[in-house]
């Protein structure tokens, strides 16, 4: 009865803020900074993009802050995605954990067009030009109550098109609510990401914030996690996901995912998977791949290797 109760107050809530952002949007035009709408991380992307609540390594700077209370060690991550079209984007996290008090992250994420040609109104060569776009966020996360954790990250950002640049700051609010079913750990994570104004470059625009939310369920001895996260864009239509994790060993772990309510997917194509090695000496060595499909646009690899020390 109890765990009825609280899954019946997190649906209610979750309701209303998705109401509540339905109504925002309905008055937000584009947005700046497009390059944070993109995921960030190989393990949250290979678990069809859901994160939130088992945000447990230093990938939490990008998707919920409070995740980073959750991590026990030092880490470093880095993870290169060859997208579409020559556009490369990466990310590079690391964490630090201070015991009880808690854990600080620091994320940077970057996305580079290579080169663009320009043309003139006749369709004429007019040389190239490139997008760079950069974001650098600290952040911290801890157990301020019993299962309950919060964080916070603030993060500066840079956008630039060909000659112009623009720059900018924004926030990022996370919590975490840790419990049981059955000796089953349940993890409900909320996440609200780019609060702030707005920035260029050229004319200025409002920044892409979304409110993230799900729960994580740890299955079979905890040997499987299986996810689910809705995810409510201020200036466009909501989209979710599903995903799965299954330790094969220590060393070994499969993940799956599938991406719900995206207009350019279609068939298998919202389907994502991907692997995770750790080999163990002194320090843990991670590697993560994980594969998505961008529709018409093609496909994504996305890689990271990291260390745990």
């Amino acid at each position: 009865m109890k765990y009825k109760k609280f899954v019946k107050i997190i649906l209610y809530q979750l309701v209303l803020l998705g109401q509540f952002c339905f109504v925002y949007a309905k008055s937000a035009g584009t947005t700046s900074a497009e390059f944070l709408k993109l995921s960030y991380g190989t393990r949250p992307s290979s678990l069809g993009e859901t994160f939130v609540a088992i945000a447990n390594d230093s990938s939490a700077i990008f998707w919920n802050p409070a995740g980073l209370s959750l991590v026990t060690w030092k880490e470093l991550l880095a993870s290169y995605n060859s997208w579409i079209q020559d556009i490369n984007v990466g990310s590079l996290s690391y964490a630090m954990p201070f015991g009880k008090t808690g854990s600080i992250g620091l994320g940077i994420m970057y996305l580079n067009s290579g080169s663009i040609t320009k043309r003139e109104e006749t369709k004429d060569d007019a040389g190239s030009y490139e997008v760079r776009n950069m974001g650098i966020s600290f952040g911290y996360g801890a157990e301020f109550f019993q299962n309950i954790s919060l964080g916070v990250a603030i993060k500066y950002l840079s956008e630039k098109i060909d000659s112009e640049s623009g720059t900018g700051f924004a926030a990022d609010l996370g919590g975490l609510y840790m419990t049981q079913i059955n000796d089953m750990p349940l993890n409900f994570g909320i996440s609200l990401l780019n609060l702030g104004g707005s920035m260029g470059p050229g004319d200025k625009s409002d920044l892409p914030k979304k409110l993230k939310a799900g729960f994580s369920l740890k299955l079979f001895e905890e040997k499987v996690t299986a996810n689910t996260e809705v995810d409510y864009p201020f200036a466009s239509d909501m989209t979710a996901g599903l995903g799965f994790e299954y330790m094969l060993s220590e060393i070994f772990v499969l993940r799956f995912g599938y991406k719900l309510f995206r207009d350019n997917l279609t068939g298998i194509e919202p389907l994502t998977f991907g692997f995770g090695i750790v080999y163990s000496q002194k320090q843990d060595f991670i590697f993560d791949y994980a594969f998505s499909n961008v529709g018409d646009l093609g496909y994504s690899n996305k890689a990271s290797a990291g260390v745990r020390f």
